[in-house]
């Protein structure tokens, strides 16, 4: 009887996100920003009601708890990707109806594939026998390494009396940024302080949060990125939500992000403004749907790029001047030098069309298949939280380029080396299906 009506309080949770997103779109931000592209063709009632089905349907396989760290990649992409995806489109698309709905098909194929990674049997994992004290030792060297690399390429700068100028600050960020000081930001901001967070949760010790949150306002303070300064938010919201083992995790986040979406909307009707919902939900929710819509009616007509201003480069022309988030930022927008970042799975159907998305998200499936391994005998929530910031990433950067860049790699080789105590529960073991003793150390 728990079950079931957990799953009627995640429908309703679904549903009021549904309504607020469509509703702050609608009256927040079409209206304001309709001359930046997110404008309203004022779809049917049988193309909403389309969308929205596709919207419900993978509730019918999912529950509201979450016992692997795949489980949490799964429904941030859910709720900040693939709902977008369903509904945005049908307010901005260029396309015929029919085109869109092939996408969703593929899309909701793509979301049953990462949901089944959660039902592997885990293979076993042959950890080293390095002492934590050890590896939190390396930790903390290659955190000051990268806080090293941070302040030889910027200064110490912790004043945010600009902080409201943002532009400004991240136009001297661009100016000063190159690609080492680059991978040190991503990689303080998004593994080692989420680390840290999850460490002092965990421990209860109250300093590690404090290091993580100011080290993440430090950085923001250089790059003027609000996504840094929300992250810590993000964080601490997933680790609120992986409270007892991840039960009812998937309950707290759709009804804390739901809650997130009719407080600003809230904040902006008392202000009358928008400022609060493009922050918000403009930025977050709603521009990984639009820029899906943009990159799928680009390279469905135009040549698609194979991978050729990447890996696959040596074998393959790249049509373009321009690299494809400059393409859609020109084309749509009608700004040069304006990077449209887009999704994975905006990026899969820029390489290679629909099996790009479907390729782009096999891959994925098999990274997190093999870091639910890893984490196995880990603790839970400084496994999905060193995870959480990368899948967070992907909402508006490719696969490829998270997994380097925005610290994939590195969440991997940390979660393995460092041996974090993992709190027993039988429900969570039996979600795993594998013994305590199935990986060795």
């Amino acid at each position: 009887m728990q079950i079931k009506w957990n799953k009627i309080l995640l429908i309703i949770g679904i549903a009021l996100y549904v309504y607020g997103l469509k509703l702050a779109y609608t009256d927040f931000i079409s209206p304001a920003f309709s001359y930046f592209g997110f404008i309203n063709l004022h779809p049917s009632t049988l193309e909403q009601f389309v969308s929205i089905v596709f919207v419900f349907i993978p509730i019918l396989w999912s529950n509201t708890h979450a016992y692997r760290p795949s489980r949490i990649v799964y429904w941030i992409l859910y709720m900040m990707v693939y709902i977008p995806a369903m509904i945005v489109p049908d307010y901005v698309r260029i396309g015929n109806f029919d085109e869109i709905i092939t996408l969703k098909y593929v899309l909701l194929f793509c979301m049953a594939l990462l949901y089944m990674t959660g039902y592997f049997k885990l293979i076993p994992v042959y950890y080293t026998k390095m002492k934590a004290k050890v590896m939190m030792l390396l930790i903390a060297l290659f955190s000051l390494s990268l806080w090293g690399i941070i302040v030889q390429t910027f200064g110490i700068y912790f004043n945010f009396s600009q902080v409201d100028d943002v532009y400004d600050l991240r136009e001297a960020y661009r100016d000063q940024v190159n690609r080492v000081s680059g991978y040190a930001m991503n990689w303080q901001s998004k593994i080692v302080n989420a680390l840290l967070l999850a460490l002092g949760f965990v421990n209860k010790n109250k300093l590690l949060i404090f290091i993580g949150v100011f080290g993440q306002l430090f950085i923001f303070s250089i790059t003027g990125q609000k996504s840094v300064a929300l992250s810590s938010v993000f964080i601490l919201v997933i680790i609120f939500c992986l409270r007892k083992s991840g039960r009812n995790f998937v309950l707290h986040f759709v009804y804390g992000i739901t809650a997130l979406v009719f407080l600003t909307m809230g904040l902006d009707l008392m202000m009358n403004s928008s400022e609060y919902t493009s922050l918000f939900i403009r930025r977050m929710l709603i521009t990984p749907g639009l820029l899906l819509s943009y990159y799928f009616d680009f390279f469905s007509v135009n040549p698609q790029v194979h991978l050729s201003h990447s890996v696959l480069g040596p074998f393959f022309n790249y049509p373009y001047d321009k690299l494809p988030p400059f393409l859609i930022g020109e084309h749509y927008f009608e700004r040069v030098g304006l990077a449209a970042n887009a999704n994975l799975w905006a990026d899969g159907f820029a390489n290679f069309g629909y099996a790009g998305i479907i390729g782009f998200t096999v891959l994925l499936v098999g990274i997190l298949y093999v870091y639910d391994s890893i984490s196995a005998n880990r603790n839970f929530v400084v496994s999905a939280a060193l995870i959480a910031m990368p899948a967070w990433s992907l909402v508006d950067t490719s696969l490829i380029t998270s997994l380097l860049t925005h610290g994939i790699v590195i969440a991997f080789i940390i979660n393995y080396f460092l041996k974090s105590e993992r709190k027993v529960d039988p429900l969570y073991e039996t979600n795993h299906r594998v013994k305590l003793g199935s990986s060795l150390e």
